[in-house]
Parts: structure tokens; C-alpha cells; sequence
């Protein structure tokens, strides 16, 4: 059909720009806020208050794409993107220290990336309907555009300054807004088919309660997990202060956007290549070995003295965090009985939306109270017990 011409094209640069407009509010959303004269106590809320408002948005308006008839995935994202390009707007009308600027910041950031689930379930609309798509080569290009992105953004902020952000948004929003509008839309009819087959799967489901009652083994693993990325979302979320605290210059988001940049990139190659990875060595060791380089990259991060040492952190990356996400997918999918994967698996992905949510209320006020040494402690030492607890999980669930 002529309306699925190019289908791979427009997906991929769908993901390209939306990963470039997320890059913007997830990593330096601290940056803008903390040169607008807001404590480290509040920026921490704030930024808790955009994942809440993030988390619960998408549970709403999931429900309600799932029963409306003339609401659906591409009409929502393109409408989530003109709120972000309005409130973008506005943020370079308010005047500096405003408190506008918390409700403004809060909507226009959770609008930015609120459509990403949707965008994923178009992928799979497309495949309902026949249509042949390749969902990892269009994440893959919206990664490595999700680097190019937090380099070009510390750049230019590192000429411009703060009012970069304002800007950046609003071109990456339009842009976005126009490349959604070009895809295909997807058929209502195929998919209430696919919501119905989810539904009946979801009956199927256990309760949390009976779930983790039955699964009771995993449960180290998952408390391991959250520990991590509390840890993990500390260093990226509060990325500015850790920098500012080795060089004290005004260039410190030239050097975030690099550090950014290096992190994302090298997690491309051991995504792509899991699979292979997978034959060599068993996912339980492949866990157990991902919480040891976390372990090994935030004491780097600790005792970095150097921006050198710090991009060095930045490297173990691919032995971290790019193991660990796609590890933790193929556990659950061992570990947990067919008829309760899918729970399984949210349970796994909610982990890393626990730690980020703890990482920012927790973080800001941590770093009102402590040194940047200080509470890079803390987030070792939490990375250090959640390496422990794999370990022993792990030892668990093969005894």
C-alpha cells in the first residue's frame, strides 16, 4: 500500500528527533533549573514531579487512546509535542527565578517524552497490520541520535548559555511534531484486535501479591536492581554538579554534553551484539558481571580528579548499563512462567522507573545536605549492596 512507502525511513527519523528532544529535558533538565536559581532540594521534586506526572500520564491516556475511537498513538504524540513547543515558548518569555517557571518546566518536560510509549506501540500496530518494520534498527538510530543530541546541546549551551534549552525544544518539537505526522496512521480496528488479545492475557495474570509469593527468589534481584539505578540515575540526573565539582568552570555542560555523548555510544555495540554475547556466557553471570562494572564505574566516577578519568567511567558504560538493561529482559524471560511474563517483565522495567523516581527526590536533597564526594559515596555504596544482592539472588535461584 502507498501509505507504508518508506515505513523503516520515517520510523527511524521519528526516533532520531524524539530521542534528540528527550536527551534535552532528561539530561539537563538540573542544568536549566539550577541557573534559574532553584535549590537542589527543590530541583530534586521538580524533577521527581515530571517522572510522576510521566508515569501516570501515560497510564491515563493509554486507557483512554485504548477506548476513544477518534484518539489515537500518532494524533496524541503529534498534540504532546505543540504543548512542548508552547510551554517551550514560555520559558523564554518568564523572567529568570520565576515561579512560573516550576509548572511550565514540569508540563512542557513530561509532554517531551510522555509519547514514547506510544511510539513503540506503533511499531507493533504496523506489524498487526502486515507491515514489515524494524523496531531495533529505528531504537538503535534513536539512541545513537540520543548522543549525537547530548553532545550538540552542551555545545551550544556552552556558547549560548541556559536560553540554548528553550530554543533546542522547540525546533526538536516541531520537527518531530512534522516527521509523526507523515507516518501512516495506524488502524483502529487491528488495534482494538490487539488490545483485546492483551486483555485476555491480562486476566491470566496473578496479583502482584501472589506474584511475588510465587516468584519469591527474584525478589533480591529486583531490590538489586532498583538499588543500581537509584545509583545510576543519581550521577545522570545530578551530572552537572558532578562535573562542576572536578573542573569549576563555567564549562561544565561542554563536558556533560561529551560525557553524555560517550556513554551513549558505547552502549550500541553490546546492545546489538547480545545476542551473540548470550552464546558465550549465561545471563545469570552476564547479571552478576554488569553489577560488578557498575560497581568498578562509579568509584572511578567517585575518585575521578580529572575530566580524563571521568570519560573513562563513562566507557565501562558498555559493560554496565548496556548489559544489564537488555540481561535483565532475558532473566524474567527465563525465570518466570510463560502465563506470567508480561507482569514479569513490567516488574523488571518498573525497576529502573523506582530508582530514577528515588534518585530524584532523594538526590536533591542529599546534595543540599552533602558534598558531591559525599553523596557519590552514597550512590556507591548503594551500587556495592545491589551488587552483593545479585550475587546472591543469583546464587539463590541456581541452588
Amino acid at each position: 500500500m502507498k501509505k507504508y512507502k518508506n515505513l523503516n525511513l520515517k520510523y527511524g527519523l521519528v526516533n532520531i528527533s524524539y530521542l534528540m528532544l528527550v536527551c534535552a529535558t532528561a539530561g539537563y533538565a538540573y542544568n536549566y533549573l539550577s541557573k534559574n536559581g532553584f535549590a537542589d532540594s527543590a530541583i530534586g521534586i521538580i524533577i521527581a514531579s515530571i517522572s510522576v506526572c510521566g508515569i501516570i500520564g501515560q497510564t491515563v491516556f493509554g486507557d483512554i487512546i485504548d477506548r476513544s475511537q477518534k484518539l489515537d498513538e500518532k494524533t496524541f504524540i503529534s498534540m504532546s509535542m505543540l504543548v512542548c513547543t508552547a510551554l517551550a515558548v514560555l520559558l523564554m518569555i518568564l523572567p529568570e527565578g520565576s515561579f512560573l517557571i516550576i509548572p511550565v518546566v514540569i508540563i512542557g518536560f513530561t509532554s517531551a517524552s510522555i509519547g514514547m510509549p506510544f511510539l513503540n506501540s506503533m511499531a507493533f500496530i504496523y506489524e498487526k497490520e502486515g507491515q514489515k518494520i524494524n523496531y531495533g534498527l529505528g531504537r538503535g538510530l534513536g539512541s545513537a541520535a540520543y548522543a549525537v543530541g547530548s553532545a550538540l546541546l552542551g555545545q551550544l549551551w556552552a556558547s549560548f548559555g541556559k536560553g540554548i534549552l528553550p530554543i533546542y525544544l522547540i525546533a526538536l518539537s516541531l520537527i518531530t511534531f512534522l516527521l509523526v505526522r507523515i507516518m501512516p496512521t495506524p488502524a483502529k480496528d487491528i488495534e482494538k484486535v490487539a488490545e483485546a488479545e492483551e486483555e485476555v492475557e491480562k486476566k491470566k495474570q496473578l496479583s502482584y501479591g501472589a506474584f511475588f509469593k510465587k516468584y519469591n527468589k527474584i525478589i533480591l534481584i529486583v531490590v538489586s536492581l532498583i538499588l543500581i539505578y537509584f545509583a545510576h540515575m543519581i550521577i545522570n540526573t545530578y551530572m552537572a554538579k558532578v562535573i562542576g565539582n572536578i573542573i569549576n568552570s563555567d564549562n561544565v555542560e561542554s563536558v556533560q554534553g561529551t560525557a553524555m555523548f560517550i556513554q551513549a555510544m558505547v552502549e550500541l555495540p553490546t546492545m546489538f551484539a547480545f545476542s551473540l554475547i548470550l552464546k558465550k556466557l549465561p545471563i545469570n553471570k552476564i547479571l552478576i558481571l554488569a553489577t560488578v562494572f557498575y560497581t568498578i564505574k562509579h568509584a572511578l566516577i567517585l575518585l575521578s580528579g580529572n575530566i580524563p578519568m571521568l570519560y573513562a567511567a563513562m566507557v565501562l558504560q558498555m559493560l554496565s548499563y548496556a548489559a544489564l538493561v537488555p540481561g535483565s529482559v532475558y532473566f524474567a524471560n527465563e525465570n518466570i512462567e510463560p502465563e506470567d511474563r508480561n507482569k514479569g517483565q513490567a516488574i523488571f522495567g518498573a525497576t529502573a522507573t523506582v530508582g530514577g523516581l528515588l534518585a530524584s527526590a532523594v538526590g536533591g536533597t542529599l546534595f543540599s545536605i552533602m558534598s558531591v564526594k559525599g553523596v557519590l559515596t552514597v550512590g556507591l555504596i548503594a551500587t556495592a549492596v545491589g551488587m552483593v544482592l545479585m550475587f546472591i539472588g543469583i546464587k539463590k535461584i541456581e541452588a
